[in-house]
């Protein structure tokens, strides 16, 4: 699973407790019996197992990862008593019992949770608030989601309560890196498209919503039907919105920005980059200054413009580049979460001009925003590598080798 690399086995042992603790005070059967805690409990178990065979230093005792899945299957079990989990409970809290005094009491109280009442908590939660949360909080915000869906009585609420649910879904995505959460947040939000009204004010909002998150599952998968399907949710999108609409420079960027992805990806037809670099500009001229979003679509005509420079060698597309890497620094406050990556592409276009000219201030900028990286970032840190790369070329490393 992807999300090994990603998830600290802690998070993952916090997690899957959670969910057993959530089912003990809930009674909700949707919800432990969701692929994704399988999924974490799995993932628990194997990142245990290396750790614990590599003697890591703060590795988890291999104890807490069986009890934890333990608990989860047999709750599994219980909740659904097909004997499908009884084999993997059993194989796992055997060895627990000597361990864990108490742990009969703990399967004891889990087979009683049937007989007792559903005990729902509905919430309304703002769900973007928990990007880069822990695992758990998304899943109780999943969970909490679920049960206002089963109790809203309101058809179009309901239906915002379920594109929530996808939101969370894909929040989990991005904590996890599992393919399978971001197809649970695409399923769910086509499903809420298809019950969407035209004249619906959401309808816009959710079909661009819905092809972001297509785009994120081609990145991952690089399955050309999604970045098509998502390309077709932008331009929806952009049909639906009236000329006026405010959010259109945001569906006219996302739609330019997954254009590139394709161009870049799949069929490096210069047509294709050339649409994308026209729907970024128009997005860029379209957005006010004063909008959020505004570093954003600049980073991304930065990017068309550079891919485009690098296909056809014009110099007005490298001088493009050079001047929208820059007004997206200046659009980007100094405390987001990409500011730096954007003065990194200030110092790859001031070397690509350099390479091109043969100006020394150039290359001095590059080297000077390559060092500044450095020493800004930790060693572990993905701009590091890349701030050590492009100061081996502004020194000449590969141009003398």
């Amino acid at each position: 699973m992807l999300y090994l690399a990603v998830l600290p086995p802690d998070e993952l042992l916090a997690a899957v407790r959670a969910r057993v603790n959530r089912y003990v005070n809930s009674g909700d059967v949707e919800d432990v019996l969701d692929p994704a805690g399988v999924r974490d409990a799995q993932a628990l178990l194997t990142v245990t197992e290396e750790t614990h065979d590599a003697r890591a230093d703060g590795a988890l005792p291999w104890i807490h990862a069986y009890h934890a899945a333990g608990l989860l299957h047999h709750a599994r079990d219980v909740a659904r008593p097909d004997g499908a989990d009884r084999e993997q409970a059993d194989s796992l809290l055997g060895p627990v019992y000597e361990w864990v005094p108490d742990l009969a009491t703990q399967v004891r109280k889990l087979t009683e949770v049937p007989r007792q009442p559903l005990r729902l908590n509905p919430q309304r939660i703002a769900v973007f608030s928990f990007s880069g949360s822990p695992l758990d909080d998304i899943d109780a915000v999943i969970t909490a989601t679920r049960h206002a869906i089963r109790e809203c009585r309101d058809w179009s609420e309901s239906l915002a309560f379920r594109m929530n649910l996808a939101e969370a879904h894909h929040l989990r995505f991005v904590r996890t890196g599992d393919v399978a959460d971001l197809t649970d947040a695409i399923t769910t939000a086509r499903a809420v498209l298809g019950e969407t009204a035209r004249y619906d004010p959401k309808y816009t909002n959710r079909l661009s919503t819905f092809g972001g998150f297509l785009q994120a599952r081609f990145l991952s998968t690089m399955d050309v039907t999604d970045v098509d399907a998502a390309i077709q949710s932008y331009e929806k999108a952009l049909a639906a919105a009236g000329a006026d609409h405010e959010d259109r420079p945001m569906y006219l960027s996302n739609l330019g920005q997954t254009r590139l992805l394709r161009y870049a990806y799949v069929s490096q037809d210069l047509a294709e980059l050339d649409a994308a670099v026209a729907e970024l500009q128009t997005a860029v001229d379209t957005t006010t200054p004063d909008d959020p979003g505004r570093g954003t679509r600049l980073s991304g005509l930065h990017q068309a413009y550079r891919a485009r420079y690098e296909a056809t060698n014009e110099f007005p597309d490298l001088a493009s580049a050079m001047r929208t890497a820059h007004a997206a620094v200046e659009a980007t406050p100094p405390d987001h979460m990409d500011y730096l990556e954007r003065i990194f592409d200030v110092g790859v276009t001031h070397l690509a001009r350099y390479e091109r000219l043969g100006d020394e201030a150039d290359n001095a900028a590059a080297t000077e925003i390559a060092q500044s990286i450095q020493r800004t970032v930790p060693t572990d840190h993905p701009l590091h590598a890349l701030a050590a790369d492009l100061l081996d070329r502004s020194r000449g490393v590969y141009r003398n080798a």
